[in-house]
């Protein structure tokens, strides 16, 4: 036999040995070769159940039914993973799937918690300026006092958490988060038509610390088709007690003027205005909006009008998960290849899923790519 096999070449042998692998593999462990098979299924250019939450049997889809977005309740970030990828939202939504926390000596300080940093300063802020009677804010140098005291408060807690390793790097930081929320303030002070109301005002949230006095536990049904929970950064009311909800965000401004929803990737404008009018149905909520409250994001603010175009623009997005959530075809289909850069649940897909999505059917997913082709 094996004369025979060499006399056809070193290509012919090295197919065997492959082959003689791949056995050996498939055999050795259940468990492997079941993934080796999962995985050799995602590559074929039609959906399987090996792409992610496909094609489920009956009684796991009567079980899915339970996470329609009018059934139980969903953050609007949740919501944001459906857009950029139906299987994120799977893992993180419905398995609550999370990172594990690896204990390790802080270098720098990462983008989330410098935000995290900044919005807990800004509501503690707040709401000191609210219960001394001193909002709106007509005497900046006080409340520049009360800030610069807020950011040491707040700035030594997370040092405590943090524990970081190099105090210069932490000192710059907390210099930083500073000179970002002084200007945020002064251009708060400046603001005319809007006066801060309501800070972190929650709802669907168990945990009522450090959030609004009025915040309620129960989350917000929205006639549009979605159960919400979550929690409003800033409720602001104008003087003819007109409402706006604003989304404070740390990081570069990337969304422009005109956006509603983003193609499903901003939503907090959108859904917050539509939870006001929930919550205070007595009052006219005129908009929500993102507010970018750093220099990063050189204090750009994105309105969204509540009007005819958001409404229908939100009740599109529940309508496209409702019916993937009925359908059970919640794949691994990311928006572009950056969607996977920066997911969590990497190591789970394995890399190259946007490229290896491309080769499926479009058609099956023709209801996704309108939502996030909306503006």
């Amino acid at each position: 036999m094996y004369p025979r096999l060499f006399e056809l070449g070193p290509i012919t042998v090295y197919t065997y040995g492959v082959l003689l692998a791949a056995a050996y593999l498939l055999a050795a462990n259940p468990h492997l070769a079941r993934a080796l098979r999962a995985r050799a299924r995602r590559a074929l250019r039609r959906w399987t159940p090996a792409d992610g939450l496909v094609q489920p049997a009956a009684a796991a889809l009567e079980v899915l039914q339970a996470h329609q977005p009018a059934v139980r309740p969903y953050s609007p970030t949740a919501l944001q993973n459906y857009a950029a990828c139906p299987y994120k939202f799977v893992l993180q939504a419905i398995h609550r799937l999370s990172p594990r926390e690896v204990p390790e000596p802080i270098d720098e300080i990462d983008p989330l918690s410098r935000g995290s940093l900044i919005h807990e300063a800004q509501y503690e802020l707040l709401r000191e300026l609210s219960e001394a009677g001193e909002l709106p804010v007509r005497d900046l140098a006080s409340a520049q006092l009360r800030l610069e005291a807020v950011v040491d408060r707040v700035a030594e807690r997370w040092r405590d958490e943090l524990a970081p390793a190099i105090d210069r790097v932490w000192n710059d930081c907390v210099t930083g988060v500073k000179i970002d929320l002084r200007e945020w303030l002064r251009r708060t002070a400046e603001e005319k038509a809007w006066t801060p109301w309501r800070f972190e005002l929650s709802f669907g949230l168990p945990e009522t610390e450090g959030r609004d006095p009025h915040s309620r536990k129960e989350p917000v049904a929205l006639d549009e088709g979605v159960l919400l929970r979550g929690s409003i950064d800033l409720v602001e009311r104008a003087s003819d007690g007109a409402l706006r909800a604003t989304d404070y965000k740390t990081g570069k401004a990337w969304a422009k003027d005109g956006t509603v929803i983003g193609g499903g990737a901003t939503l907090q404008p959108a859904l917050y205005a539509l939870v006001l009018e929930k919550l205070f149905p007595e009052a006219r909520v005129e908009s929500g909006r993102l507010y970018y409250c750093t220099h990063a994001g050189e204090y750009t603010s994105v309105p969204v009008p509540l009007d005819g175009t958001t409404r229908s623009s939100v009740r599109k997005l529940a309508e496209t998960l409702r019916d993937a959530v009925a359908q059970g075809f919640l794949p691994a289909a990311p928006r572009d290849e950056r969607e996977c850069e920066r997911c969590d649940y990497l190591e789970v897909c394995g890399p190259s899923e946007w490229l290896r999505t491309r080769r499926k059917p479009a058609e099956a997913l023709a209801p996704l790519t309108q939502l996030r082709g909306m503006p």
